[in-house]
């Protein structure tokens, strides 16, 4: 053997070495590696291992006993760690699935609870019975229009008791046929054919959002959502009743969401979702030609009589930033004449551009304690939108 191949050999059974637990040399992947280093002639047999070592500890490179046994220690406790920190690293890998496991096992579990108290919330309560009675049309030939009717920040449930307002779920369906009555004079007075009714969010107060909820809240949630969804049922039928072209649409509010983070909230995860699921039934069980039009949850436009009109809720949309109505045409590529939202409680128009608006309408619910301390006093409205071939009209409707 040349003295090139001893030193070759000597330095692959060290790099093999070290990289084995146990500090011992594979010499079948030593030999490999010297015939890949041009030395054909190692092998693997006894007599050439006891030459690399001899010749290993001729040039002092061959570690004492004690070295040996050091080594080999040294080796085994980082196999050993890296060992550990292989199966600690798989054990959390473990311990996250088996949580994200049990958060979806308590979520379902919660929505399953959630779906058989709505379930047995809409068997106890009675809906009205849809009609699809024939409009004659006036004869006396005066110009028709269109409106849009807005219901906004209703926050069914809730319980108010201050010396500015009382709020009940009884005075809800008073204020609610209430406003059905201005806004059938309305239709009459202005000859309306058509009505699309958009339901503007805070449909509910909710009773888990916020801990302040359990206190202001009169029924459960299901019961929440199933009785509003009755009286806005009565609401459209009471319109229909004068109108033959109906449509109803739905968005959420903060309100709305089954989590009070709207970072954290799944874009259907509302309550709206599930009253404008409970209206859409309605319409297919009962034979009604009320139009249902979906929405993506948080927002809705139309169009109608070449005039575009957008709706949010106003907590995702500063309807307060002179600049929403330019963004949400920019974001949707269209040319909106207004954008109307609640979320404020108050009644709020403002003329951003040439005959372009930003538009608040009030509360059915009113001022609260929270509005009270904030100095936001402001009476009860809703609002409606008429609109001819013209031009259109936004209307503060009080309560």
């Amino acid at each position: 053997m040349s003295e090139e191949h001893l030193e070759t050999a000597v330095e692959i059974k060290k790099e093999l070495q070290k990289t084995s637990p146990t500090h011992r040399c594979s010499w079948t992947k030593h030999r490999q590696m010297m015939q890949e280093a041009g030395f054909d002639d190692s092998d693997t047999n006894e007599n050439y291992r006891g030459l690399v070592k001899r010749y290993q500890a001729a040039i002092g490179e061959l570690p004492t006993v004690e070295e040996q046994r050091n080594l080999v220690a040294n080796s085994k406790l980082e196999a050993i760690r890296g060992e550990i920190g292989r199966l600690n690293s798989l054990k959390l890998e473990n311990q996250e699935e088996a949580r994200k496991l049990r958060k979806m096992i308590r979520e379902t579990n919660k929505d399953m609870v959630l779906i058989e108290e709505i379930a047995n919330a809409i068997r106890d309560t009675a809906f009205i019975e849809a009609d699809n009675r024939v409009i004659l049309p006036d004869m006396d030939n005066e110009e028709d229009n269109d409106m849009v009717v807005c219901l906004s920040d209703i926050h069914y449930g809730a319980h108010v008791d201050i010396p500015e307002n009382y709020y009940s779920t009884e005075v809800v369906e008073d204020l609610m046929v209430n406003y059905l009555n201005k806004v059938i004079n309305l239709i009459k007075k202005h000859n309306v054919a058509k009505v699309e009714i958009v339901n503007l969010g805070d449909l509910i107060e909710h009773a888990y959002m916020r801990n302040q909820n359990l206190y202001d809240s009169e029924e459960t949630l299901s019961e929440q959502i199933v009785h509003v969804t009755k009286l806005i049922i009565m609401f459209i039928q009471g319109i229909r009743d004068h109108v033959e072209l109906v449509s109803y649409r739905g968005i959420a509010g903060n309100h709305d969401r089954m989590q009070g983070d709207k970072n954290s909230n799944l874009n259907a995860d509302h309550a709206v979702n599930i009253s404008n699921y409970i209206i859409q039934m309605w319409i297919e069980l009962s034979g009604s030609d009320v139009d249902y039009i979906p929405t993506d949850g948080y927002f809705t436009d139309l169009e109608d009589r070449g005039f575009n009109f957008a709706f949010v809720h106003g907590d995702r949309n500063n309807l307060k930033k002179l600049s929403t109505l330019a963004e949400l045409g920019e974001q949707h590529n269209k040319h909106y004449d207004a954008v109307i939202g609640g979320h404020v409680h108050h009644f709020n128009m403002t003329e951003v551009s040439n005959n372009r608006f930003q538009v608040t309408f009030g509360s059915i619910k009113g001022m609260d304690d929270y509005s009270v301390r904030l100095g936001r006093k402001s009476s009860r409205s809703q609002g409606v939108v008429l609109i001819s071939d013209t031009g259109f009209e936004i209307q503060k409707v009080t309560l």
